[in-house]
């Protein structure tokens, strides 16, 4: 038998069942743990899940987009192409955009011959990049077959894979670009 200081003798069977009691807890806290540790796991994946699902559309190209009479339905996606020369226009003092987006070349400015167009309009501010004749333009939004237009929310330019600012293509046509050298 063993003593203890404030209670005197204790049984030893008294020791075990406290010493059972403890481990049993200790296991019963890490099984909350866990629990709570998966719980808060699957709760920081369905965020995550949830907070991208804009990010998981695909794009289409302007042909598939003409050719595919399902993707005219009004729904939201994503189309991409290069900026047809001399389609934009937009009225004095408005955000209010017009333009025509046809088939990007691969490694030429410009547009596809024979390209299909999609007219399009943006109400907002347009990226910087948006008429460097080697970018493609992604638009985002729905067609809206009533005034048959392209109605974009959102506009993504990609760099080109080789940057070629409109500057040094056209120094005449942009103010403030280096003038090209003149020999005398």
């Amino acid at each position: 038998m063993q003593t203890d200081p404030y209670t005197g003798p204790v049984p030893v069977a008294e020791y075990a069942a406290e010493a059972e009691l403890e481990r049993s807890s200790w296991r019963n806290h890490r099984t909350r743990l866990l629990i709570l540790g998966g719980v808060i796991a699957l709760a920081v994946a369905y965020m995550v899940y949830a907070a991208f699902p804009g990010n998981t559309l695909y794009f289409v190209t302007v042909s598939e987009f003409m050719e595919d009479p399902r993707l005219r339905d009004g729904q939201t996606l994503r189309v991409a192409g290069a900026l047809a020369p001399d389609s934009f226009r937009r009225e004095d003092g408005s955000t209010l955009s017009y333009f025509s987006l046809g088939d990007k070349q691969a490694d030429v400015p410009g547009i596809a011959p024979g390209s299909p167009q999609v007219e399009a309009t943006y109400v907002g501010v347009l990226p910087d990049l948006f008429f460097n004749p080697h970018s493609e333009i992604i638009l985002e939004g729905h067609y809206d077959g009533h005034g048959e237009v392209f109605a974009t929310d959102n506009i993504l330019v990609k760099c080109p894979s080789k940057y070629q600012s409109m500057q040094s293509e056209n120094p005449d046509l942009i103010p403030g670009a280096a003038a090209p050298a003149q020999s005398y």
